[in-house]
């Protein structure tokens, strides 16, 4: 290997005789130079050449592809700025509403209780459990929404709603045991 090192400073030589087969077929040909394995060095070498200029092509076309796109994106951006800071219309009258007042919060609309029930549905797919979680009085639910959907821990729940730990532990368990006995019944 320290052979090849002082013999050859192009990088290019360097990375084809890298690899231990091409370097054992130079060997092999310093050795023993005939056409034949000078043919398979050449062969290899050219394989080689090939698979370095297909990789450098498509390196600098996916870098030019992306650079481009970046400054067509820019400019996309630069001529259709999103203000919702203006008025809906082009006039600016002083007690005009802002285009920021007209988007609707969906989820300001619903009750948190509301809220939990949807987000209990998309999480849980076995039918009696649900049914059972909607057994649980509101707070219930709460802790138990907090404590597997959020994943936060009996001490966070219990500094969220300013009770004690051990209060939130028993309901939690509570709620827990009426949800198997309603899966079991």
């Amino acid at each position: 290997m320290m052979i090849v090192e002082i013999q050859f400073k192009n990088p290019l030589l360097k990375a084809f005789l890298a690899d231990a087969e091409h370097l054992e077929l130079y060997k092999q040909y310093c050795r023993t130079p005939n056409d034949c394995i000078k043919q398979m060095i050449n062969d290899r070498f050219i394989q080689f050449y090939i698979r370095i200029r297909a990789v450098a092509y498509f390196s600098k076309i996916i870098h030019y592809t992306a650079r481009n796109f970046d400054i067509e994106r820019r400019k996309y951006d630069q001529r259709y700025v999103l203000n919702l800071d203006s008025t809906g219309n082009e006039s600016n009258n002083e007690g005009s509403i802002t285009l920021k007042e007209l988007i609707v919060d969906e989820s300001a609309t619903k009750s948190f209780y509301e809220q939990i029930e949807d987000d209990l549905e998309q999480h849980i797919q076995n039918p009696n459990l649900y049914k059972a979680i909607l057994s649980l009085n509101e707070r219930q639910k709460h802790i138990l929404y907090l404590s597997f959907i959020i994943n936060y821990s009996d001490t966070e729940i219990s500094k969220k709603l300013n009770v004690t730990q051990q209060a939130i532990s028993k309901s939690k368990n509570n709620a827990l045991a009426k949800v198997r006995r309603m899966i079991d019944a």
